[in-house]
């Protein structure tokens, strides 16, 4: 059976934090390193089979400039699942978290929609801006859902993420006889790089003892 409502998913956040490659391995499509930066927005159609149902739903990559804002007005609407993300190497777009939050809160005035956080690029572990620890309170003291990722190499992370969230949409909005099915824990995980638990490894068998 094909429900025929399609449940709109929005990515947003300022410009260069990935979102155009988080919705493309999302989409099954391999990451790119160099991706055009996204001006206005683009939208991109799948589903997800769940308790025997499928239901369509669609992605939507909006540009993270501040002369695009307003224009984003007009995405957000109707949205049902909204991702906002920041990247670990960025701090300005970790900030302006609260601006994102706040400018959903202003669009879309009903509470029939699911929020989440997004901490992208943490496979550049050297070039991070915002310690673990202030990501984890942020996160904490927001009580948004949220994942610490990698669109370059935690893709099936991402898409399970996604996968989470549109269910418990559906079993919150939709089908609300599975209320408590597949429920998504809103702690904080840093998805650690092989490389940068390698590089930890060898930090420590390169101290010597005296």
């Amino acid at each position: 059976m094909i429900e025929d409502r399609g449940i709109k998913v929005i990515l947003l956040g300022e410009a260069g934090v990935g979102k155009t490659n988080l919705i493309r391995v999302a989409m099954g499509k391999k990451f790119e390193k160099n991706v055009d930066t996204t001006i206005s927005s683009a939208f991109y159609g799948s589903k997800i089979d769940y308790n025997e149902k499928t239901y369509q739903y669609c992605l939507w990559d909006t540009a993270g400039q501040e002369v695009y804002r307003s224009l984003n007005k007009i995405f957000i609407k109707d949205s049902k699942i909204i991702i906002i993300v920041f990247s670990i190497i960025n701090r300005d777009s970790f900030t302006n978290i609260d601006f994102w939050i706040n400018y959903v809160k202003e669009i879309l005035e009903e509470d029939s929609y699911i929020m989440a956080i997004v901490g992208n690029k943490i496979d550049l572990y050297d070039e991070q801006q915002i310690p673990d620890n202030e990501i984890e309170k942020k996160i904490k003291d927001l009580g948004l859902k949220s994942k610490i990722t990698s669109a370059a190499t935690d893709a099936q992370g991402f898409r399970k993420f996604l996968n989470e969230l549109l269910k418990e949409y559906i079993n919150k909005y939709i089908d609300k006889s599975n209320p408590q099915e597949n429920p998504i824990s809103n702690s904080f995980t840093i998805i650690q790089s092989k490389h940068k638990k390698k590089k930890e490894k060898e930090k420590k068998k390169s101290k010597c003892c005296f």
